[in-house]
């Protein structure tokens, strides 16, 4: 019952702190050094819940391969993987919000811009950390579709959360407001999913399917 409650509420939780932190975010996409002076108090809270989202997320994707693993336990397992990995390289990159922040409080606007495009341009960091983030969303998406072909789930359940996902990357720039109505899409499937894992019963737990499983055609 345990690990089936913090799967559940899990997919609840972290498409709340995600939209928490797109809300809270200062209005600028390029980490500015007068913005983030002037917005020092958000900046921290919402890289802060930036965190918990990605916390959030390690039993989310523990949670979708377990529903996986008498179905699909390989996809379930790649896709879990994947996500793990860039879950954890999410971790460390939501930290730069507090050095870029102690830069702006620091040093001059120009030394401040310098020392991120200088950070910005390392191998170490494009490659090692910036660009195994993007597993995660891999990851999330090899278990969604998953789970939708298994027919544990509906085919909208992908296809929202991807909207979801796209939504502020399209409306960079835009105010935070904007940017977080893509966690409103992800709150809707992940939700629906959570819903229904803490609606069953162990049995049905532990069988890895249950009532989150889609109606065939010609079901009611």
């Amino acid at each position: 019952m345990f690990r089936r409650t913090v799967a559940g509420l899990a997919l609840f939780a972290w498409p709340l702190f995600e939209f928490l932190a797109f809300l809270t975010s200062p209005p600028d996409a390029d980490h500015d050094p007068d913005i983030f002076r002037t917005h020092a108090t958000s900046v921290q809270v919402s890289a802060l819940l930036y965190i918990w989202a990605t916390l959030s997320l390690i039993p989310v994707i523990l949670g979708l391969a377990h529903l996986l693993r008498e179905r699909a336990p390989r996809a379930g397992g790649i896709g879990a993987a994947l996500g793990l990995v860039g879950a954890g390289h999410g971790l460390t990159l939501f930290t730069t919000d507090f050095y870029d922040l102690a830069l702006a409080l620091s040093l001059s606007d120009a030394q401040a811009k310098a020392i991120t495009k200088q950070v910005g341009e390392m191998p170490g960091f494009v490659f090692g950390m910036l660009l195994p983030g993007f597993l995660l969303h891999i990851g999330l998406y090899t278990l969604l579709i998953t789970l939708a072909v298994v027919r544990i789930a509906p085919w909208w359940v992908p296809v929202v959360a991807l909207v979801g996902t796209v939504v502020p990357f399209v409306t960079m720039g835009q105010p935070p407001v904007v940017q977080s109505t893509g966690a409103l899409l992800h709150l809707a499937t992940y939700g629906w999913i959570g819903l229904r894992v803490l609606r069953m019963s162990e049995a049905e737990w532990r069988g890895g399917v249950g009532e989150v499983r889609a109606p065939l055609p010609g079901r009611a």
